[in-house]
């Protein structure tokens, strides 16, 4: 979806170096969340364009949780 989340803020406890979401820090991680996949292949790759709208519902639902929910401040967006 583009949007640069710190997860710092509250989010420690699960993307720190060896927490169960860390394979999530640093890269584009739309498809893997919208996939709901722990998959390092799905986190590496930004590709949506394969997705279900079933799918494309999920990862909106997760933007909505770090946005409302876990308050993460959004600090940049990535293009391309």
């Amino acid at each position: 979806k583009g949007r640069v989340f710190d997860v710092s803020f509250g989010g420690m406890t699960f993307y720190a170096e060896g927490c169960p979401y860390h394979l999530f820090v640093g890269v584009d991680a739309s498809r893997a969340l919208a996939l709901m996949s722990l998959d390092k292949a799905d986190a590496a790759n930004p590709d949506l364009s394969d997705l279900t709208a079933k799918q494309i519902k999920t990862l909106n639902e997760w933007v909505t949780t770090f946005e409302e929910k876990k308050l993460y401040p959004v600090v940049g967006r990535l293009e391309g």
